[in-house]
């Protein structure tokens, strides 16, 4: 099997920065071709603003959305040159969705993700995004947890 196309879905937390870290690791030593660093913004239901009382929805949306395409940069960035291409995309959906669409669109060998562990109530309230990816993905998925602080 190989892995030449790597697609490494980033929330921000600390446990998707080590699956990053991973990755790039793993994107080396298997001499993949690119990473492709993704960002799945879910927006929230939210209520009409009433007209004047600040910005849109619309507005707000299209700024967060343009912070995580530089915080997607700023790590791309960070990394500086490597012997892959290095690409960057933030979409809009639900996550596990959206990432197992893009990995089937970017034809990706390997999903690397991070998970958060959460157990009992937490897990039920919350869901595993990568629980539902490994589910539905058209590619093997290497979920990554980051070390409990010490």
């Amino acid at each position: 099997m190989r892995f030449e196309t790597l697609l490494v879905p980033l929330d921000f937390s600390p446990h998707a920065d080590r699956a990053l870290a991973a990755a790039l690791e793993l994107a080396v030593a298997l001499g993949a071709k690119r990473v492709h660093l993704l960002h799945v913004h879910h927006p929230p239901p939210m209520p009409t603003p009433l007209p004047g009382s600040g910005p849109s929805y619309v507005e707000i949306e299209s700024r967060l959305i343009e912070d995580a395409g530089r915080a997607l940069q700023s790590r791309v960035d960070r990394v500086g040159k490597m012997s892959f291409a290095l690409e960057i995309s933030v979409e809009v959906g639900v996550p596990a969705e959206v990432i197992c669409s893009e990995a089937e669109k970017r034809a990706a060998d390997l999903i690397v993700m991070g998970t958060h562990g959460r157990t009992g109530v937490a897990h039920v309230l919350l869901g595993s995004v990568a629980e539902r990816t490994v589910a539905r993905a058209p590619c093997p998925v290497l979920t990554v947890r980051a070390r409990d602080a010490s």
